[in-house]
């Protein structure tokens, strides 16, 4: 957790006053699913996995088929860290696939593998910093 804060600190820092982070980043449903391009099959185990817990993942649309390993991170976790980084959450999306899109989606058109966060400086007084 502290290198985020830490990291997302330094971009702050680079912000103007309107400006904004926008930060991508995993679902914790990416993990327990299958997807297009994703499979979590082989790790049952990643749908035990707590916050800050290591999970895996297989990219299926690569020649490589070697599992990722990734750490999982919940909504409440990124909350907590974006208040720690002098952050305050603008907006949150999860944005879903289209059914009529040319593509074989999986679980895609009904949960969202992917967060969008946008983030600005945190207007209240308190100086996190």
């Amino acid at each position: 957790m502290e290198k985020k804060v830490q990291n997302l600190r330094e971009i702050r820092s680079l912000l103007k006053s309107e400006g904004r982070i926008v930060n991508l980043v995993s679902s914790p449903e990416i993990y327990t699913n299958e997807w297009a391009s994703f499979s979590t099959k082989d790790f049952p185990e990643n749908k035990n996995a707590k916050n800050g817990d290591k999970v895996r993942i297989v990219q299926t649309d690569l020649e490589d088929k070697r599992p990722v390993e990734d750490v999982v991170w919940t909504h409440e976790y990124y909350q907590e860290v974006f208040k720690k980084a002098g952050l305050e959450l603008v907006k949150t999306c999860r944005p879903l696939a289209k059914e009529n899109e040319p593509y074989k989606w999986v679980n895609e058109t009904r949960i969202a593998p992917w967060v969008i966060y946008v983030l600005a400086r945190a207007t209240s007084g308190e100086n996190r910093m």
